[in-house]
């Protein structure tokens, strides 16, 4: 019996750098990694062994870090758009490019008065931007934007009642509990000419602003509340995904030391967690 090649791909991840952009005032350094994926129609390379029309990985990285130099000052997802496009027009078999990317800004340091040109950071704080491009050679591309690893915490007034039960079930019902979660938000664009970073900035204030008026019933419920928040800010995000974890917070049983836990200190081990994921789009 015979067989015929699928679909296949490659691509290279985990390309990381940083950015300086030091045409503004106040020097910008930004960390980013890329992760790119070539959808390709290359049956001759996997069949044969024929790689005259295989664009190696290594173009794939100098890519990224060539028009990173002149896309210093730019948003993750014009970045992430340019390089799909230049992908596209060097590697003629690739039909498909899915490129993300993920960037953090480093904390800017204000203590003496360095020398003209000079600036100094620390490490990169969270949340992180990421965006996404998956662009074709038929189609506008699906451009997403989105902050990573967002935490977020309320030391009291939240609750988890009224839930189902079976034999199995020893979660206790909370009137009045801390919450906490971990989690990514992204949000897929309309087509047509978009202020990333405008909507960016709409979209961290939306969730800030979500959760401190949200009285949370589940992380279900916090995780929607979250995502419409996002659309309601940003007219031009058609759709917005919120994923991550809820992260138990249990009060630490201080009795064995003779003292007594009045809510001062919860565990915080995140290697077991509960898992939600929402997606909300306009109707």
């Amino acid at each position: 019996m015979g067989h015929v090649i699928g679909d296949h791909s490659y691509g290279e991840s985990g390309i990381e750098f940083l950015l300086v952009d030091r045409a503004r005032p106040e020097q910008r350094v930004r960390r980013i990694r890329a992760d790119v994926r070539f959808l390709a129609d290359l049956p001759e390379v996997y069949q044969d062994g024929d790689n005259a029309r295989l664009l190696p990985t290594g173009a794939i990285s100098n890519t990224v870090l060539a028009l990173g130099a002149v896309h210093t000052a730019s948003e993750p997802e014009a970045y992430a758009l340019a390089l799909s496009e230049r992908f596209l027009a060097a590697a003629p078999p690739v039909g498909t490019v899915d490129l993300r990317l993920s960037s953090s800004d480093l904390a800017p340091l204000a203590a003496g008065a360095p020398p003209p040109g000079v600036r100094h950071f620390a490490a990169a704080p969270l949340p992180r931007d990421h965006a996404g491009v998956t662009l074709s050679r038929e189609g506008p591309p699906l451009v997403c934007g989105g902050l990573r690893d967002v935490e977020l915490f309320v030391t009291a007034g939240a609750t988890f009642t009224g839930f189902a039960r079976d034999e199995y079930t020893t979660t206790q019902v909370f009137t009045d509990r801390v919450f906490g979660a971990r989690l990514d938000v992204t949000w897929r664009l309309a087509e047509g000419e978009v202020d990333y970073g405008d909507c960016r900035d709409r979209a961290r204030r939306a969730l800030t602003e979500a959760f401190t008026e949200h009285i949370s019933r589940s992380s279900q419920h916090t995780f929607h509340q979250l995502g419409s928040a996002v659309l309601d800010a940003c007219p031009d995000v058609v759709e917005v995904r919120v994923e991550g974890a809820h992260l138990t917070r249990s009060l630490v049983d201080l009795g064995p030391f003779g003292m007594e836990n009045d809510g001062r200190v919860y565990t915080a081990a995140d290697g077991q967690c509960s898992t939600v994921s929402v997606t909300v789009h306009r109707t």
